[in-house]
């Protein structure tokens, strides 16, 4: 079987997850459910990997944070076979084309696992089971992704259609949907043939190259020049502005996946996967796995409260009375939402861009 190559997507910003989120320290770099940070975990979720010939990470992320990456790696006494910098954001086609001509350059017959580092899996035998499944199938050209056993109907994940049956839980894809309303989504379960799309991809070099050749040659060509043009001191690699910040920012869902022909999924994948993406994610995951009537983090005293999450980086905070809410403390800011509106919290970061307070950013 061709050697696998992780390729961890580490440059979100994590704009829902402010005040604790920050440009200099985005939320994959902070322990968020667990005594790890999601960037630690997805690391020493690599070492898991059972039979599978798994190179050491590649990682790919912004552009100044090449020091934490290095020493969150250092601290868990793992070697990265390289840190890709990007000088901006430009969404995942482009950190899937950068990934491929990467690895092509290393080793022309691999595997590139394509995954995120703010993902928290529970249980790392079932991911490596899904890849196991996957990876003869993406030998042979398919471009592969996991789907995530869906536990409800979820309005914040996008959603994957199966389609024809080519091997032991591994199909084709028939379609993937925008994340959903409520009533589509219960739509979508009530068939069977839906799962959620956690954006874990495993591909073929080749086949993606080729792919990106026939569907967004100008995303591969464009990042194949700011890589030419990087300057490279260790294993770091920091690709040229000039070049990179005229790459077409889509993610790699739409440029390369809808398009191919190629298209296939390992489902359904029990892992115990959360995509911690939102405070409620977060509090949701706190009380599942809590047996408390209170469920906090830090210096915090609750009375007579519900449903409410409170975490503190700091100051001490007390909440009396209150149901339904999220309350964060850092340093500097507090963020005060109801559950139910946690996705709009990164219109408080537009804001503060808005009033050009980059103190809180």
């Amino acid at each position: 079987m061709a050697k696998i190559y992780p390729v961890i997507m580490s440059g979100g910003a994590g704009t829902r997850l402010w005040p604790l989120s920050r440009k200099k320290t985005p939320k994959q770099y902070h322990a968020m459910v667990s005594d790890q940070t999601m960037f630690a975990e997805t690391l020493l979720r690599m070492r898991e990997c059972g039979d599978n010939d798994v190179a050491a990470p590649i990682v790919i992320c912004a552009n100044g944070h090449e020091g934490l990456v290095q020493a969150q790696a250092d601290s868990l006494d793992i070697k990265l076979t390289g840190i890709i910098l990007e000088p901006m954001a430009r969404n995942t086609a482009a950190v899937g084309a950068i990934a491929a001509e990467f690895v092509n350059r290393i080793d022309p017959d691999g595997l590139i696992l394509l995954l995120p580092a703010d993902h928290h899996i529970s249980e790392p035998q079932g991911f490596w089971k899904a890849i196991s499944k996957g990876a003869p199938i993406a030998e042979q050209g398919y471009l592969m992704t996991l789907g995530i056993e869906a536990t409800g109907p979820d309005t914040g994940f996008g959603y994957i259609h199966r389609g024809e049956k080519i091997a032991d839980n591994v199909f084709k894809i028939a379609g993937f949907k925008e994340k959903p309303n409520e009533f589509t989504a219960k739509q979508y379960l009530d068939t069977g043939e839906y799962s959620w799309n956690a954006g874990i991809f495993l591909f073929n070099v080749q086949t993606l190259i080729n792919d990106y050749i026939e569907h967004a040659d100008d995303i591969l060509k464009d990042s194949v020049a700011a890589l030419d043009n990087a300057k490279t001191k260790g294993i770091c690699h920091y690709l040229s502005a000039d070049h990179f910040e005229v790459i077409r920012s889509e993610p790699i869902d739409i440029a390369i996946m809808e398009n191919t022909v190629h298209a296939a999924v390992v489902d359904p994948v029990r892992a115990g996967w959360n995509d911690i993406g939102s405070w409620a994610a977060i509090s949701e995951y706190k009380y599942t796995h809590s047996n408390e009537e209170d469920v906090f983090d830090g210096d915090v005293k609750m009375h007579d409260c519900e449903n409410t999450y409170v975490r503190s980086e700091g100051p001490f905070v007390g909440v009396v009375g209150v149901n339904d809410l999220i309350i964060v403390a850092t340093k500097d800011s507090v963020l005060v939402t109801h559950k139910d509106a946690t996705q709009d919290v990164k219109k408080i970061v537009v804001h503060l861009k808005d009033k050009g307070r980059k103190d809180l950013l």
